[in-house]
């Protein structure tokens, strides 16, 4: 860690946002500490990639991969835009949301299918006429 203090949590025991919703407050061993809601689509990035490369380091595998579980998802358009919303669902009925042009659908669902393929699944050919966005 640098040299500056570093204001530790090692347990969190409750989460909850702000009334006006600009703070996430923490709960823990410390305390409490509060985010700003700014702050939370930089966690949201930087948080996989420092578990990815922590369990790296601790298990000594320059190969280990981290992701999150998904229990569900589901896709639809961005307010009638050409923007499309993947929405996964996680843990504890929570959820992520990722954007993507709607040019980029169709080689994202190659992309999967060539994953499941290889994955000894059966895959469904999808056509444009079969795929709708609500």
């Amino acid at each position: 860690m640098s040299e500056h203090a570093a204001h530790v949590v090692n347990s969190i025991s409750d989460l909850q946002m702000t009334e006006d919703g600009l703070y996430l407050l923490i709960h823990g061993n410390q305390p409490m500490t509060a985010i700003h809601r700014s702050v939370l689509d930089q966690l949201l990035v930087a948080l996989p990639n420092a578990i990815e490369h922590s369990d790296r380091i601790t298990s000594g595998n320059a190969q280990t991969a981290f992701a999150y579980q998904s229990y569900g998802w589901e896709i639809g358009r961005l307010n009638g835009t050409q923007t499309a919303v993947i929405r996964f669902r996680l843990a504890g009925n929570m959820g992520i949301s990722f954007s993507l042009p709607c040019e980029q659908i169709a080689p994202l669902i190659e992309a999967l299918n060539g994953v499941a393929a290889s994955a000894g699944a059966t895959v469904a050919q999808v056509t444009s006429d079969t795929v709708t966005l609500q």
